[in-house]
């Protein structure tokens, strides 16, 4: 892990020449060694398992990478954690998916696909991965199965903290 650390700083340091490369590094490094934590201690997962698996994702360059909006607070009431995907599906059902731009419902949790009209002759196709993405109003979930997270729109059956998540089975003292 500390080697994949310094090569990430060494490419934020090489990202711009002098005193603000440096800073750059130095913050990378606090960064990730914040979130690291924070997401081991809340999923009980390593920190080198899961910097690995931020690694596996990116495919652009580590200082915008590194940044709030690609690993949120895993603590956040914005962000849902779930064992499998298989429980993330289940919890999600098939009501659908709030468009965080037209509140319109969209069958995609990426792209609205509601067919409301926002303008004379144009239907909404908001995207979840664009600009502005979700407009604070969906929610970053992550499968520790998957060693995954991104976000996406919010699904219908949470609207209203309606979060349906398996309760863990009671032990039994046979």
């Amino acid at each position: 892990m500390e080697q994949i650390i310094q090569n990430l700083k060494q490419q934020a340091r090489e990202s711009w020449s002098g005193r603000t490369g440096e800073e750059r590094a130095e913050n990378l490094e606090k960064y990730l060694r914040n979130k690291l934590e924070e997401y081991s201690k809340a999923l009980g997962i390593s920190q080198e398992e899961i910097l690995k698996s931020w690694e596996e994702d990116r495919n652009y360059s580590t200082i915008n990478y590194y940044q709030e909006c690609n690993q949120p607070s895993i603590k956040s009431d914005k962000t849902k954690v779930f064992e499998t995907v298989e429980d993330m599906l289940k919890s999600i059902g098939k009501r659908g998916f709030r468009c965080p731009s037209c509140g319109g419902i969209s069958s995609s949790p990426y792209e609205c696909n509601s067919g409301l009209e926002m303008a004379k002759g144009k239907t909404c196709d908001w995207k979840v991965y664009g600009l502005f993405g979700d407009l604070g109003k969906g929610v970053f979930v992550y499968c520790k199965d998957k060693l995954k997270g991104e976000t996406i729109f919010m699904p219908i059956a949470w609207e209203n903290n309606e979060v349906e998540v398996e309760p863990e089975p009671e032990p039994s003292f046979s």
